[in-house]
């Protein structure tokens, strides 16, 4: 089956850490510190959902191999979302108006739960999820312009992070292929998708600006820090074109050569949350 490789899945505890962190925490780049800021508070609503979704899944998987991806995939998803509550619960010390912004998000994933049907989550999961790797790919290939001058316990974070989307990149469309398999109910559904994700970035857009007065305002709309070749976004576009297309399986695709970098030097017991940074070697 497709997903086979899925079930090499590595479960990694990692002890990061953000005491003190500062919110805009790459002066080099603000613009993409304030946008992964956003990245932080979303995916603890997105991955909650996601695990929600599966495990009410799970009772209707009768594939053993399916079933062992599922239940990796979230416990992955479900580590996710402990560390960045960390983080953000670093940056709430200091705002504390952003309790409230997160609990807004949760609420509004829990919402989408409650009023849909679990064959719209799982396609939410599996169409979502099937266009991280050429999305990640951008970050991990310049991770130097977008987090080169960051704190590295949040870069840290986010190469993590990035990395074991990239890894257990087919989980959630393997377990949509086989709990639902409609390639058109999926596809009907991705404008419903994107409008969601669309307000739920919204909504943490106007919770960042009415409880975290010290940034500029300006940066809302700053453009991205200059230095990542036109040709890079264009493969970004193409791999979420692509990943629309019915015969797309997404462990097919590449992987950054990052991506073997960081697993091995997890394997080899490094310490991963400090590894890349100001001050970090690459």
């Amino acid at each position: 089956m497709e997903g086979q490789q899925m079930q090499e899945l590595v479960i990694r505890k990692i002890p990061f850490d953000f005491d003190g962190v500062p919110f805009l925490w790459n002066p080099d780049n603000p613009r993409f510190a304030l946008d992964m800021n956003k990245v932080s508070f979303f995916a603890i609503g997105l991955e909650r959902y996601f695990c929600r979704a599966v495990q009410a899944a799970e009772p209707r998987i009768d594939d053993p191999q399916v079933l062992a991806i599922a239940r990796a995939f979230r416990e992955q998803e479900s580590l996710h979302s402990l560390a960045h509550r960390q983080h953000v619960r670093a940056l709430s010390a200091r705002y504390p108006g952003l309790r409230e912004t997160l609990e807004q998000l949760i609420a509004h994933f829990d919402a989408l739960y409650e009023a849909r049907s679990l064959d719209f989550h799982l396609a939410y999961a599996g169409g979502l999820e099937s266009i991280f790797t050429p999305v990640f790919r951008l970050f991990l290939d310049y991770r130097a312009i977008y987090f080169g001058g960051g704190d590295p316990r949040v870069a840290s974070l986010f190469l993590w992070h990035f990395c074991e989307e990239i890894e257990h990149r087919s989980a959630a469309l393997d377990v949509y292929n086989h709990v639902c398999g409609s390639y058109l109910f999926r596809l009907r559904n991705l404008p419903a998708i994107a409008r969601h994700v669309a307000q739920g970035l919204q909504l943490l857009d106007a919770g960042f600006k009415a409880h975290v007065p010290d940034v500029p305002a300006h940066l809302y709309s700053a453009p991205e820090k200059v230095g990542v070749p036109r040709g890079a976004h264009l493969a970004v576009l193409s791999g979420i074109l692509g990943a629309q297309l019915p015969g797309h399986r997404p462990a097919k695709q590449s992987v950054p050569e990052y991506f073997h970098e960081w697993t091995a030097r997890h394997a080899a017991g490094e310490d991963m949350t400090r590894v890349y940074g100001q001050g970090v070697g690459a």
